[in-house]
């Protein structure tokens, strides 16, 4: 089976490899009406964890913590949570002087809400082969452990929930003995629980990265972007196309920027300062200030993470 999988991979890389970005030639494309600032390129959003609360909590805590930590799409603070409204107040003076104070952008709170524990006898079983002879399985008992809890995110310093990730998970392990110790399951299974949820997190807080260059070749389109292999980029990793445009209220003379999604790419070379993007399909022409984010979808390469 690893044979196997080699064997692909060295097919995928291959057709990978069979783009030369020198063969395209660059194009004068038009430029986005909202070009990003210096800051807006650079910046990883600043994340500060405030309380896990409900049995285990601290376990909880520590593998978020973990998680989170291993995003490279965003800072991770290392401080104490003060108040709601300190934390705030921090945020607007940073904002508002365009500086760095050590201030959250986002806030993230954990509950446990329930932990389930279960236990199920399993009686020895008789059996008999095609030649007649009988057989006898062991009995044996299932302890299983259930864990439900959600975390909750919370942008400044607006103060709006920005999401709420609820998680679930059950494990379990089975002994010839009616007697469990269920503390270390049970610390697995949260374990377990709070790492299912670094994809989402991973989709929440994904980098963008702004298009600066475009080239071209026959009908195949290539992009180059500000997304580097520090916020987390990887060859072979999808993306999804963004555009901003200026969108009028309706019954008013106002008008509100909407982000609308316009193609998809996947990443074909990735440096620590620029990403390469073969455009795989697009609704509209893409602009010079239009933006990729990483979708973070399953994909082939995930058996050898």
């Amino acid at each position: 089976m690893k044979y196997l999988f080699f064997i692909i991979s060295i097919i995928f890389l291959g057709c990978a490899n069979k783009i030369n970005i020198n063969e395209f030639t660059p194009i004068n494309a038009p430029k986005s009406k909202f070009l990003p600032s210096k800051n807006e390129i650079l910046y990883k959003p600043q994340i500060l964890i405030t309380n896990f609360s409900g049995s285990y909590s601290n376990y909880a805590k520590d593998f978020l913590k973990i998680t989170l930590s291993n995003i490279k799409s965003i800072k991770l603070l290392n401080r104490q949570f003060k108040s709601l409204k300190e934390e705030i107040k921090l945020s607007e003076i940073a904002k508002s002087n365009n500086s760095n104070l050590d201030q959250a952008d986002f806030l993230i709170e954990g509950k446990i809400i329930e932990i389930t524990k279960k236990r199920i006898y399993h009686p020895s079983q008789r059996f008999k082969d095609k030649k007649g002879r009988i057989y006898y399985t062991k009995a044996y008992y299932e302890h299983t452990v259930c864990v439900k809890g959600e975390i909750s995110i919370t942008k400044l310093p607006e103060n709006i929930i920005y999401q709420t990730l609820p998680f679930y998970k059950c494990e379990y392990e089975t002994t010839s003995s009616y007697y469990f110790d269920y503390k270390p399951l049970i610390i697995e299974t949260i374990k377990s629980a709070i790492y299912n949820l670094n994809d989402k997190l991973k989709k929440i807080f994904a980098k963008k990265g702004y298009i600066f260059e475009i080239r071209k070749k026959d009908n195949d389109i290539i992009i180059k972007t500000t997304l580097n292999s520090n916020f987390g980029a990887k060859e072979n990793e999808n993306v999804d196309i963004f555009t901003i445009k200026k969108i009028k209220i309706p019954f008013s003379n106002d008008y509100k920027k909407e982000i609308l999604k316009i193609g998809e790419g996947k990443i074909i070379k990735v440096t620590n300062e620029y990403s390469w993007i073969l455009v795989k399909k697009h609704s509209q022409t893409i602009k010079i200030g239009d933006f990729v984010k990483m979708n973070y979808k399953h994909s082939f390469w995930d058996i050898f993470e």
